[in-house]
């Protein structure tokens, strides 16, 4: 086989050429770590790696996610944990006023009070995150969502929404919580019932908050039924007299009574049952003090009331004169009711803290899920990518070794003529 001059040279040319692409892939396989600097050569890997990145992209976002979360949710906490800090001082302070022996000064300051804890609680319901957004917002997080009214009465802005956020494969997590629910919808009473006294009342007794002595008959005869109950003092304990009460039943504003419940001989401090139509006892309501004959107190179906609320009943209990034992009865059953939703307000507190720390855990335990996962993915990554230093430079030295020496070669045969032989 004749190969001519042409043909030598463009065959050693292309050879070299590989070399020095060969070179050059392994240089750069040697300046990056990464052996896939081709695809084209490996391109299974390749393809496995793209898929990886896929992976770990997704990883990254939940995990950044669950960071969002975590956050928003330890912000909300320790608000929440404030406001019941701040609970607890307005409920201390009821406390000391509830009592005959408190001043026309202690009240006002204890009502002056009361207008700054009330400014202190809106502080709260409105507290942003670092974004600006609004905790207890729901999904309007971009609108404030608690504001006093020119008539005094706080108004609600957002929505009963919980914000979400991804933090893993089909699996959301919400990282707020409704201000309605917080801060709006507060179980009067003891949850269960009210009991009011009558604006007409003189005497110097205090009802309540009583409880329930069998739940689902209170259900059916409170809710249901929408049944009250009436509970009316006669007679007098002067000059050795004695004091009766009588329990009635009825529904509506105005008690239509359907008949006598209960009654018997009244002694200050007892607690007064009430039983159903079968005598089985469905609430037991205490009573404080002495009534005078005439008073009376009813006993409703709790319904709802906002903290705002609470608070501003509170403050204008406070600004009751303390002068005639009847005026000082009425401040006393305001300030008791009070109480009472200051409770159920904190159980909603605390239960609210208990469902975002239960979120908290949850995020805490996936995060953890997706930082082992991610680890584990990119150790797959590592061994599809990563270079075998060693090889890759003995690889590159032998490389370079041989091209050398094609090129030394190369020169020499290209100088050769028959011309220097004759």
């Amino acid at each position: 086989m004749r190969i001519s001059t042409p043909q030598f040279y463009t065959a050693s040319l292309a050879g070299m050429l590989n070399q020095q692409a060969t070179i050059g892939n392994l240089s750069q396989q040697l300046s990056t770590g990464n052996r896939l600097t081709n695809p084209a050569d490996y391109p299974v890997d390749s393809a496995q790696v793209v898929g990886l990145a896929g992976q770990l992209n997704r990883l990254a976002s939940y995990q950044q996610n669950g960071q969002n979360a975590q956050n928003s949710l330890q912000l909300e906490s320790s608000t929440l944990q404030s406001a019941g800090t701040l609970l607890n001082q307005v409920r201390s302070l009821a406390l000391q006023m509830n009592n005959a022996t408190v001043s026309s000064q202690d009240l006002n300051n204890a009502a002056s009070a009361m207008g700054g804890y009330l400014q202190q609680l809106l502080q709260y319901a409105n507290t942003q995150d670092g974004q600006g957004n609004y905790l207890f917002a729901g999904s309007k997080n971009q609108t404030q969502p608690f504001s006093l009214l020119p008539n005094g009465q706080v108004q609600y802005s957002g929505d009963g929404a919980q914000n979400q956020l991804s933090i893993g494969s089909s699996l959301q997590t919400a990282v707020s919580d409704p201000g309605n629910a917080i801060f709006m919808d507060i179980p009067a009473g003891n949850g269960s019932f009210t009991v009011a006294a009558s604006g007409s009342n003189s005497g110097g007794a205090v009802a309540g908050p009583g409880s329930v002595a069998n739940t689902s008959l209170a259900q059916q005869l409170l809710v249901v039924n929408q049944t009250e109950y009436q509970i009316s003092f006669s007679g007098s304990t002067a000059s050795g007299g004695t004091q009766t009460y009588t329990v009635t039943s009825g529904t509506g504003s105005g008690m239509s009574a359907s008949g006598v419940v209960a009654s018997g001989t009244f002694t200050p401090g007892m607690s007064i049952s009430i039983p159903s139509s079968g005598g089985t006892t469905v609430l037991n309501v205490p009573v404080q003090g002495t009534p005078a004959s005439g008073d009376t107190f009813t006993i409703a179906a709790a319904g709802h009331q906002s903290l705002f609320t609470i608070f501003q009943n509170l403050q204008q209990a406070f600004s009751m004169s303390a002068s005639a034992p009847g005026a000082n009865a009425q401040r006393a059953q305001a300030i008791g009711n009070a109480i009472a939703g200051l409770d159920q307000a904190q159980t909603t507190l605390l239960n609210t803290q208990a469902a975002i720390g239960t979120r908290l855990q949850q995020v805490q335990a996936v995060q953890n899920m997706n930082s082992n996962l991610t680890l584990q993915l990119q150790t797959q990554q590592s061994q599809l990518t990563d270079i075998n230093y060693p090889q890759v430079i003995t690889a590159y030295q032998q490389g370079l070794t041989a091209l050398q020496a094609s090129e030394a070669a190369y020169a020499k045969v290209q100088g050769l003529s028959l011309f220097n032989y004759l």
